[in-house]
């Protein structure tokens, strides 16, 4: 995965961001700073959202700069007064995703690293490892602090402690680590951004196991560049999703990375999304996954001795295994140092091309626009499918290093449409007969919200979608989040709590976050979707208008026909008029799992999480168990086009939430479903066999992430 240095390429033409001005494709150009790229395209793109939403609010910024103060101090001040009425509602009270109120569980986990006692190899690691990396890169992750705290606790599930936290700043740095920590006899918890939802990337103490975990965070391992003349892109583990599409953005404006949609605003990284399979928004694009990667194995030698199997499969010429002579002193992972560090450091390099063998693995899943296509009881993707690469849904068990990533043409005209139904059963044959016609004419997204998702994300979500559509989701978004999980963490019983109460309390001080010819048909019927449409130069858009046109048409006929004797509704359609309007709906659907959350606090609920794909032919709403509890709201949105969903009930303080949520996990499960399906297993679910087998497989000794999907967090997985 990288730019090779040697003679070869001196034929070929090398790369430099382009400046705001023009786009050059000349033969030479040098390297900017992929930090600096990003955040020049950060604030070109946060100065058009303003632009372009200038029409729904304008507010001055002394003006609101006086608002979030007063806010915040009749929030603080409403918090205190409330404090005990806060304490007594979190007591055994289930948010999202598994993460409980008051914390209470994280207090009763003990610490294996202090019931433990240390080796001498184990005492003297956090030392090695700072003659690896810098003093600087090493954190104690016995002690949570505002420091190491982002690195302890997940974003919605999990929490422990690590023997120490180490953040390499090379990939010859990693490896090292990597070999000195399994030295130690400790277990590695690879990290990204550490934006997880299943607990799958944090340390975990209520274990079984003894040896003390080490937290490597890859997230400083941020170079990335172009080869194949934009057609490909090499990233590092630690390149976040929206950094990456800014940058591809300003350097190839026909182009788009694989993501630009969904978790963007966390900014969560490229390698953790082909660690989980994330992603599938887009639909002519597929979920995240790549054949062509560097990555580490950890095996055990006849002597007895822990190795590290560096695998190789980029497919760069001038990278390749194949390139370098045995005992030579030099290899890929040096050569691809000292080219993401001139990335870094701004100098002119010649770009890369793929190698033959190269161009024959998958940079992406390219069979996927045939396959979602084919209306059977196979599920379109999901987190426990076993094909490709060992770094595909690998969730920890290698260390990924590098990865390339195929890059897409972007539309050159687009339409974005919201579709209200009036059943289910009309609303699933819009996605088969429109949507998924066939291959070619696929759309680029085709997203479902039900009136309860559009009535949560109105009542509790309008600050956040109005964050994302004038901040964009660069930096700063990230930034705010992180505030959001530092006061989150502060000593005070009100303080979990307390920034989703503020968001609550004061949401309906803002005007509706998405224009009302969308929200009224929100309110007004209970299947809406969201259809975005491009063209691609060869007549996509025209023909998807036509196949969309035709089907409403056809209906609304028949149930005008029929509307006085069955007082039926017609299919409404209305269409987004400006670039303004389609930033909101984008920011409106992907903000739904924070307002649900947002929604039971503000609201004194309680509420359970779960990501599903159904069969590609499955077109109702699975059915609740009869024994279960009636929730107060059942949130129901989803990548429509795979049928995959996320699904958000919210119950009254009272009911036992994990009762109903392995109730509801095996009902799905009854009707042909899979889960999770884009989340990860992390410590929330158990992974078939198969599944498991093929983890085991990568990691023998059991040393990479241990416990996840329901394995065992023994060495060797307690076999003898």
């Amino acid at each position: 995965m990288l730019l090779p240095i040697s003679a070869r390429l001196s034929g070929r033409r090398t790369f430099r961001p382009p400046s705001s001005k023009s786009l050059s494709f000349e033969r030479s150009f040098t390297l900017r700073s992929s930090s600096t790229a990003a955040a020049a395209t950060a604030s070109s793109a946060t100065k058009q959202n303003a632009s372009n939403n200038n029409t729904y609010l304008s507010i001055k910024v002394p003006t609101a700069a006086a608002l979030v103060g007063a806010s915040l101090l009749t929030g603080y001040c409403v918090g205190s007064m409330h404090s005990e009425h806060i304490t007594e509602i979190q007591k055994d009270r289930a948010l999202p995703k598994g993460e409980r109120g008051c914390c209470s569980c994280d207090e009763a986990v003990g610490s294996k690293e202090e019931a433990t006692k240390l080796t001498e190899a184990q005492t003297q690691l956090s030392t090695k490892l700072q003659k690896i990396v810098g003093k600087e890169y090493v954190h104690d992750g016995m002690n949570e602090s505002s420091s190491t705290g982002k690195f302890l606790k997940g974003a919605r599930l999990g929490y422990g402690k690590a023997l120490c936290i180490v953040q390499p700043g090379t990939l010859q740095q990693a490896i090292q680590c990597l070999q000195a920590i399994v030295d130690a006899g400790c277990v590695v918890v690879p990290q990204g951004s550490n934006t997880g939802l299943t607990g799958g990337s944090v340390p975990r103490n209520d274990t079984e196991d003894t040896r003390p975990s080490v937290v490597i965070s890859m997230k400083r391992l941020n170079a990335h560049f172009p080869i194949d003349d934009g057609k490909r892109v090499v990233c590092l583990a630690g390149v976040g999703i929206s950094t990456l599409a800014s940058s591809i953005s300003n350097w190839f404006p026909d182009r788009e990375s694989h993501s630009i949609l969904g978790s963007t605003f966390l900014n969560p990284t490229t390698a953790a999304g082909v660690a989980f399979g994330s992603g599938g928004t887009l639909l002519r694009k597929g979920p995240a996954r790549t054949d062509r990667a560097l990555y580490c194995k950890v095996s055990r030698n006849k002597w007895g001795e822990n190795t590290i199997e560096v695998v190789n499969t980029l497919g760069i010429e001038g990278l390749q295994d194949s390139d370098f002579q045995e005992h030579s002193g030099e290899n890929p992972v040096q050569k691809l140092d000292i080219y993401a560090n001139d990335v870094r450091q701004g100098y002119r390099r010649k770009m890369a091309k793929s190698s033959k063998s190269g161009m024959q693995i998958k940079a992406s899943d390219t069979d996927y626009q045939e396959k979602v296509c084919q209306y059977t009881k196979d599920v379109s993707r999901h987190n426990s499918d076993t094909t490709g690469e060992d770094c595909n849904r690998s969730e920890g068990k290698v260390l990924i290093l590098a990865t390339v990533h195929d890059t897409f043409q972007a539309p050159s005209k687009k339409r974005m449409f919201w579709v209200s139904f009036p059943d289910m059963e009309t609303t699933a044959a819009f996605r088969r007969e429109v949507c998924l016609d066939n291959p070619a004419d696929l759309p680029i997204s085709c997203e479902y919200l039900d009136r309860d998702s559009v009535d949560i994300i109105d009542r509790s979500g309008r600050i956040a979608t109005y964050l994302i559509r004038y901040l964009g989701t660069g930096d700063i978004m990230g930034y705010l989040w992180n505030v959001k999980t530092a006061i989150g963490e502060l000593p005070f019983s009100w303080a979990p709590l307390f920034c989703d109460k503020f968001l609550h309390t004061f949401n309906n001080w803002v005007p509706e976050a998405i224009p009302s010819k969308f929200l009224s048909k929100g309110r007004e019927y209970d299947h809406n979707c969201m259809v975005a449409v491009g063209e691609f130069g060869d007549g996509t858009l025209d023909r998807f208008m036509e196949r969309m046109d035709a089907f409403i048409k056809k209906y609304n006929d028949k149930a005008l026909a029929n509307q006085i004797s069955e007082g039926g509704k017609m299919i409404t359609f209305v269409e987004a008029d400006s670039p303004a309007d389609i930033t909101a709906l984008n920011a409106f659907r992907f903000v739904a799992a924070l307002a649900f959350k947002t929604y039971v606090i503000g609201e004194d609920l309680q509420g359970i999480s779960v990501d599903y794909g159904l069969p590609k032919n499955y077109e109702r709403v699975p059915p609740l168990i009869d024994s279960a509890v009636k929730p107060v709201k059942r949130m129901r949105y989803s990548h429509f086009g795979c049928n995959v969903i996320h699904e958000d009930i919210a119950y009254a303080l009272g009911v036992d939430t994990h009762k109903e949520h392995m109730a509801f996990k095996h009902a799905v499960e009854v009707e042909g479903g899979k889960l999770p399906a884009e989340h990860g297993h992390g410590t929330e679910y158990r992974a078939p066999q198969d599944t498991q087998n093929r983890w085991m497989n990568m990691d023998p000794l059991n040393v990479m992430n241990p416990g996840i999907g329901g394995l065992s967090y023994l060495p060797k997985y307690g076999q003898k």
